[in-house]
C-alpha cells in the first residue's frame, strides 16, 4: 500500500501483519503513543506490511505535503523520527529472520517427529512385552520351584517377591551411605554362599529390598540351593530395572518431541490462542535440559495450582523463555551452586513471569542498552545482541512489557502480561 500519511496513535492499537503462505502473520503491534506510515528520510515509498485496528481507534494523521512543514516547526520530532526509522528496520530485519527460522525448524521437526513416531511405538510396545515376560507370575514360578519350600512358604515367599518389584533404593542417599550398604550386601550374600556375589551386591544396593527379609528367607532354603536361588533373584531385580529404564528413555524421547512440536509450532499462528504460561516455560526447560544439566543448575519453579491462561502467540512466547533462560545458564557459569528461580504470579487484571539468576549481574553502565538491537555483553562470537531485543519486541505485540533489576548475585527479568 502507499505510504502518503504519518499516524500518531491517539488511542486504541494496531497489528501489523505480513501474509505467509496464505496465512495473516502478526509481526507487530502499535499501541498507543506509536507512530507509522511515512517517515521523512526513508526510502520507503510502499508499506511492507498490512496494518489493521486491533481496538477501537484514534489517530492524528498528517499527509506527506505537510510532513516538512510539520518537522521544520519540531526539530526535536526530526531527531525522534529517524531515531524510530532506524530502530524499526533493525526490528524488522530481526524480526523476520528469526520467524524464517522458527518456520525451518518447525518443518525440521515434523518431519523427525514423524520418522520417530513408529521406532518408539515399537519400542514401547516391546518393552510392555519384556515387562510381562520378565517380571510376571511365570519366572516368579520358576525362582520359587528350585528353593524346596512348601506350598505354604512358597505362596508367601511369592508374594514378598511381588512388593520387591515396586521398591527402588532411597532417594537422597549419600555417596558414603550406597558403598556402606553395597559393603553390607556384599558381605552377607558371601556369608549365604553366592559365588559371584560383587556385581550382585550393586543390583540388591539399587533394589531398595531389606536384607534381613532376604536373609530370612535364606536361612529356609536348603544351602545348596542358596545360590541359584539368589542369582535368579539377582537376574529378576536387573531385568526389572531394564524395563524401567528403557520405558523411561522412551519417556524422555516422547515428551522432548512434544516440547519440539508445541515450541516450533511449525503452522505459525495467525491469530492470538489461549495458552498456559507454564506449559511454554516447561517445553522450554525440557529443550534447554542438557545445557542445564551440564551447567549443574538448580531449577525452582513456582507457579500457581491452576493454569494461567493469556491471550497471545505461543511460538513466539517460547522465544521469550528461550533467549532469558538461556542467557540466565551462560550469567551463572562458573559459578558455585548456581540457580534459577522461575515465578507466575497473577495479580488482578495482570499476570507476571519473573526469571531470576545468581549471576555475576548486568554491569551498571550498560544496563540501560540491554534491549537495544545489536547490543550485547557477550564475548565475540557468542552473542548476536538480537536477543532481549527481540524479548521486548514480542513482549509490546502482546500489549506486556518487560523490565530488568540486576545487582551482583541476583538479577530478575520481570515480563508483565495483561490477562485479556
Amino acid at each position: 500500500m502507499p505510504l502518503d500519511h504519518l499516524h500518531f496513535i491517539l488511542e486504541g492499537s494496531i497489528d501489523s501483519f505480513l501474509i505467509q503462505e496464505e496465512q495473516k502473520k502478526i509481526i507487530f503491534q502499535y499501541q498507543q503513543g506509536g507512530i507509522l506510515g511515512f517517515f521523512p528520510y526513508s526510502d520507503n515509498l510502499k508499506s511492507v506490511s498490512y496494518c489493521q485496528a486491533a481496538s477501537s481507534l484514534k489517530l492524528a494523521s498528517y499527509p506527506k505535503s505537510k510532513i516538512q512543514v510539520l518537522i521544520s516547526q519540531n526539530p526535536d520530532l526530526t531527531k525522534a523520527l529517524v531515531k524510530i526509522l532506524v530502530s524499526r528496520t533493525n526490528n524488522f530485519t530481526t524480526h523476520t529472520l528469526q520467524n524464517e527460522k522458527m518456520i525451518a525448524l518447525g518443518k525440521l521437526s515434523a518431519g523427525l517427529s514423524h520418522e520417530l513416531n513408529n521406532p518408539i511405538a515399537a519400542i514401547q510396545r516391546d518393552t510392555s512385552e519384556l515387562g510381562r515376560l520378565f517380571v510376571g507370575d511365570e519366572l516368579l514360578d520358576l525362582l520359587l520351584g528350585g528353593t524346596g519350600l512348601d506350598d505354604a512358604q512358597q505362596a508367601a515367599l511369592h508374594q514378598a517377591m511381588n512388593q520387591w518389584k515396586k521398591l527402588s533404593r532411597p532417594h537422597g542417599m549419600k555417596p558414603s551411605e550406597i558403598i556402606a550398604l553395597e559393603k553390607d550386601w556384599l558381605e552377607k550374600l558371601t556369608s549365604w554362599g553366592m559365588k559371584n556375589p560383587v556385581e550382585a551386591a550393586e543390583v540388591f544396593t539399587d533394589s531398595g529390598i531389606s536384607a534381613e527379609e532376604v536373609g530370612y528367607w535364606v536361612e529356609k532354603i536348603p544351602f545348596e540351593k542358596a545360590d541359584s536361588w539368589l542369582s535368579g533373584i539377582q537376574f529378576f531385580l536387573q531385568s526389572q530395572a531394564l524395563v524401567s529404564t528403557i520405558k523411561r528413555a522412551t519417556e524422555r524421547i516422547n515428551n522432548l518431541i512434544g516440547a519440539v512440536k508445541t515450541f516450533t509450532h511449525s503452522n505459525q499462528e495467525s491469530t492470538r490462542t489461549p495458552l498456559d504460561l507454564s506449559k511454554g516455560i516447561e517445553n522450554t526447560l525440557i529443550i534447554l535440559g542438557h545445557k542445564l544439566k551440564v551447567a549443574k543448575v538448580e531449577i525452582a519453579f513456582s507457579k500457581p495450582d491452576l493454569p494461567v491462561i493469556i491471550a497471545g502467540y505461543p511460538s513466539e512466547l517460547n522465544q521469550v523463555w528461550t533467549n532469558l533462560i538461556d542467557n540466565a545458564i551462560d550469567a551463572v557459569a562458573g559459578i558455585i551452586s548456581p540457580r534459577l528461580e522461575i515465578r507466575i504470579v497473577p495479580e488482578n487484571d495482570k499476570v507476571y513471569v519473573s526469571i531470576s539468576d545468581n549471576g555475576a549481574g548486568i554491569p551498571a553502565e550498560v544496563k540501560a542498552r540491554i534491549f537495544d538491537p545489536f547490543f550485547t555483553t557477550k564475548g565475540i562470537g557468542k552473542g548476536s545482541g538480537m536477543g532481549l531485543d527481540l524479548v521486548n519486541q514480542i513482549m509490546l505485540k502482546h500489549g506486556g512489557k518487560i523490565q530488568a533489576d540486576s545487582e551482583p548475585g541476583n538479577t530478575t527479568f520481570l515480563l508483565e502480561f495483561p490477562k485479556n
